[in-house]
């Protein structure tokens, strides 16, 4: 049995942050029913798309049961507030104003439920003059300065490839969510903003930048903080990364290319004189790294206690012999796609991975058992259906 059996969620939320907060508690045995609107979640619509179905949706919601209902009408409130009397949690995201319109607020839905705990993820803090503004990760990863420090000095801010701080939010999310739980402080409000989470998972560059009042500089793939600590490209022009983080390393490193001169050269003694001097330091590996096969450099590095790895193009991460047994990536039955591969979490419990047993439900796949657990008669969801009110 997993360890939140018996917990029921009630997914009010869209997009990312929500669902990936749901999804983690769907995967650690909670029940989660997600309420979407006719339309279906936004991110449904978000390629790319295998017979109609979106890889970006099937991603964070696996092991969620999809009901379909139309808030703006109070017969599909009252569902909603049927469903929070045997809720443990609520999660939402809507923008401000929204959930109150809907009758789904923490004081509408406390009345049906006085020991809810109620998650709001919003962009912004409450009091922030911000609240009202629309927050996609893109507008978070641009706020936060993390665009700022990426890159290259001299070129275009660049973007994470995924949206980092809305998985981020979801993680903070879970854990509050099940810390609040945990202490049976009920009923409970919380509040997760995607910016504030953004600055706070950064972590070591915002408390860097406060302590000394220095940005930091833009250096690629490289860290501002140590060095050699960044990617080389090998004779073929392949990427490989290595990461001498300290002293000790960087006389392994030298040991591991033969370059006694560098070790001993007073430019490059410690950490501090090679980020000072990190221009030369780099131009002198980057030519030895072009002599040779990245395969070679990665097998010399390692074995002299270097880490180092290969820049992986995403077909070869599955290629990885590690990640094609470890069983991260698994398969689940799809409704419409039929048997699809799925990534399972990366932590283990006793030995066993605790991951979904079903897959991301298709548009209201579960509206009408759940109504039925619910005491709704057939009819009576036929009629729902009709009306519009349910899909």
């Amino acid at each position: 049995m997993k360890p939140l059996h018996g917990l029921r969620i009630l997914d009010l939320s869209h997009s990312l942050a929500g669902p990936f907060a749901s999804m983690l508690l769907a995967n650690l045995g909670a029940r989660v029913i997600k309420i979407e609107p006719p339309a279906g979640d936004e991110t449904r619509t978000w390629g790319p798309h295998i017979k109609g179905e979106s890889a970006y949706f099937i991603s964070t919601n696996r092991g969620l049961k999809s009901i379909c209902i139309d808030l703006k009408v109070k017969d599909g409130q009252r569902i909603v507030h049927e469903l929070v009397e045997n809720s443990d949690a609520v999660i939402e995201n809507f923008r401000p104003g929204i959930a109150e319109r809907l009758g789904v607020n923490y004081q509408e839905l406390m009345k049906y439920n006085p020991r809810i705990v109620y998650c709001s993820i919003k962009g912004f803090g409450p009091k922030s003059h911000y609240s009202s503004r629309g927050a996609y990760d893109l507008i978070i990863q641009a706020m936060s300065g993390l665009m700022a420090t990426t890159g290259e000095e001299g070129r275009p801010p660049v973007r994470v490839s995924f949206a980092l701080f809305d998985v981020m939010t979801g993680m903070l999310s879970g854990i509050y969510v099940l810390a609040t739980l945990l202490g049976g402080d009920r009923p409970s409000y919380i509040e997760v903003s995607l910016f504030d989470a953004a600055v706070f998972s950064m972590c070591y560059v915002p408390t860097g930048f406060l302590l000394t009042g220095k940005k930091p500089p833009r250096v690629g793939s490289a860290n501002p903080s140590m060095a050699p600590y960044q990617a080389f490209r090998d004779r073929d022009g392949r990427y490989f990364v290595m990461a001498s983080a300290n002293d000790k390393l960087w006389k392994s490193t030298c040991d591991a290319l033969g370059e006694s001169a560098l070790e001993s050269d007073p430019n490059f003694s410690t950490n501090p004189d090679r980020i000072r001097n990190r221009g030369k330091l780099v131009e002198i590996l980057q030519e030895k790294f072009s002599t040779q096969p990245r395969e070679y450099w990665i097998e010399r590095l390692e074995g002299a206690g270097v880490p180092a790895g290969p820049v992986n193009e995403i077909e070869e991460v599955f290629q990885d012999p590690w990640i094609r047994d470890s069983g991260l990536v698994t398969k689940l039955v799809h409704k419409t796609l039929g048997e699809i591969p799925f990534l399972q979490p990366p932590v283990w419990v006793n030995g066993e991975r605790l991951g979904a047993e079903t897959s991301s439900p298709t548009l209201g796949e579960n509206t009408s058992s759940v109504l039925q657990e619910l005491g709704y008669s057939k009819d009576t969801i036929k009629s729902l259906y009709d009306s519009g009110v349910i899909r």
